[in-house]
């Protein structure tokens, strides 16, 4: 699966910052690491129809097992599923 660049961006912010599935990130932080750009919400709706986000409320992004993995795995970076 190919992702956005954008939706790149934020997993390898996960990847960096929040090793572990479940990890939680806010909206907040989203846009303050990659700006309030709408391409940010738009490449979250991406990750999550993928399964590699989810979104527990309307303020925060979690880090799935599937998502987990593929970052791990580097996949996403190489559009690899």
């Amino acid at each position: 699966m190919t992702f956005s660049k954008t939706a790149c961006e934020i997993l390898d912010l996960f990847r960096e910052t929040h090793r572990r599935p479940g990890a939680r990130m806010t909206l907040a932080t989203l846009d303050s690491r990659l700006g309030t750009d709408p391409a940010v919400i738009v490449a979250v709706s991406e990750l999550k129809d993928a399964g590699y986000l989810a979104t527990p409320d309307t303020d925060s992004v979690e880090l799935t097992a599937r998502g987990f993995d593929a970052i791990q795995l580097g996949r996403y970076a190489t559009g690899q599923e």
